[in-house]
């Protein structure tokens, strides 16, 4: 992985020979080593090393983008030329504001020495515990163990000059026993010493235990407890969907036409804020414009979207520094989304259930059925379990979701809250399409969840 005086001098010295009115070059440097196990033994050990430049060109408001893996000047070159050739052949962009001038970032504590360096042997040993604590149980323990570093270098020709490094440790579980059913759990943060092996395979393995004989019962509208996993999953699809400029520019975000509205419950508040070290932090976006702390729904207000220089110039704001890579067109999206802590502790939650589902996680959700109502589909994983009388009494096979995000965040009638509970403590978990990036959820209790279908596992 080139350095950050690899990466800087390949930049300048490449930005000083492209014949375009303007450019930008970002370099994204990343070794990644994944070991993977299942039955209890490693089976698979990866280890990438690569590096994607991007090059984003103007001819007055025409632009051209492409990418290379060559590092190199020559490599660099050739991608300026082709990104020129693509800029005189576009259609002008008349909302491009041109390249945004040199800013200075906030340092943050993204980077951990001892992720870094991390060796397989030491993943092996991790790897060993988790097992040990599986076996203990009569259990098959698998998942994968991946750390990560990253460097991130930006130079235009307006003067931006911006380099980070970063590392992340993400291990995720799954306690198998003889029938297939399964209990998991992850641990995700820039510092491998803030995962504790052996803690994150003794919940799995509790969760499997747990949901061992699970009952069926027929889908219905009932009260939930989300786990942080299932929370965040569901807010990773939101970003996706309605937290970003161009999402409410197109029309396809619950929040279009409906900013300064009452559209979740008072006790819903999601925010991103990439400089809290709380979660995994980043610095800046991928034009280099430093990061801000943006409120998008406060009290169940809808606030505001986030910006890059594109969308911002559009709305007559300043990027709130959430530009994606330009190669890829989605607009900006939130990267480190927080969803506000309350004051509840689980088993607070647990004592207000007269009968609901306490769900561990989601999988396979698909938030596009209806974007503007934030309409969702998806299934329960590796855990779910019935509650009653204010207590857990069993496991219950696997469930499919349909409902509006927006309805089951909301308020009923001004008064009733569907959120009727949400805890102090926080976990911070991976963005589910592995780019580095967090959501920190508390768990949530939400009434009348809608469950329109049952499996037999």
């Amino acid at each position: 992985m080139m350095d950050r005086a690899q990466q800087m001098t390949l930049l300048t010295g490449a930005l000083a020979g492209s014949p375009a009115d303007e450019t930008e070059l970002v370099a994204y440097s990343t070794t990644s080593s994944l070991t993977r196990f299942a039955n209890s033994l490693i089976h698979q050990n990866v280890h990438e090393d690569d590096n994607f430049i991007t090059a984003r060109v103007a001819l007055g408001k025409r632009i051209g983008v492409t990418s290379t893996n060559r590092a190199d000047a020559d490599g660099l070159a050739a991608a300026i030329e082709r990104a020129t050739a693509i800029a005189n052949e576009s259609p002008e962009q008349p909302d491009f504001p041109g390249l945004p001038q040199a800013l200075e970032a906030t340092q943050v504590p993204s980077y951990s020495e001892k992720t870094a360096r991390m060796t397989p042997e030491a993943r092996a040993d991790a790897v060993g515990k988790v097992v040990g604590v599986a076996r203990a149980e009569g259990l098959k323990a698998s998942g994968a163990y991946r750390v990560g570093t990253h460097s991130l270098a930006i130079v235009n020709s307006s003067g931006m000059r911006q380099h980070y490094d970063a590392t992340d440790a993400n291990l995720s579980v799954f306690a198998v026993d003889d029938d297939d059913v399964s209990g998991s759990m992850s641990g995700y943060a820039v510092d491998l010493g803030d995962i504790d092996a052996e803690a994150v395979a003794r919940t799995a393995v509790q969760k499997c235990r747990a949901a061992a004989a699970p009952v069926s019962i027929e889908p219905e509208a009932i009260d939930v407890i989300l786990e942080p996993r299932a929370t965040a999953e569901i807010m990773s699809w939101l970003s996706f969907t309605s937290f970003g400029a161009k999402q409410i520019h197109e029309g396809q975000s619950f929040m279009t036409d409906r900013i300064g509205e009452r559209l979740m419950g008072r006790n819903v508040t999601i925010y991103d804020d990439g400089l809290d070290p709380a979660g995994i932090p980043i610095p800046f976006d991928f034009e280099g414009v430093p990061k801000k702390r943006v409120m998008l729904i406060e009290n169940g207000i809808a606030m505001g979207a986030v910006h890059d220089t594109t969308t911002a110039e559009k709305d007559g704001v300043e990027s709130t520094g959430h530009a994606g890579m330009a190669v890829f067109r989605g607009g900006p999206g939130p990267s480190n989304l927080f969803i506000g802590a309350g004051s509840d502790t689980m088993d607070d939650l647990l004592s207000s259930v007269k009968r609901g589902l306490l769900v561990t996680c989601f999988h396979y959700i698909n938030g596009l059925l209806d974007t503007r109502k934030a309409l969702f589909t998806g299934m329960t994983r590796d855990g779910t379990f019935l509650i009653e009388d204010g207590k857990i009494t069993t496991a219950v096979k696997n469930l499919r979701f349909t409902d509006s995000m927006l309805r089951a965040y909301s308020n009923v009638d001004g008064v009733t809250r569907n959120v009727d509970g949400v805890t102090r403590e926080r976990q911070t978990v991976g963005q589910s399409w592995g780019a580095i990036g967090s959501t920190t959820a508390p768990t949530v209790l939400v009434r009348d969840f809608r469950f329109t279908g049952s499996t037999e596992f």
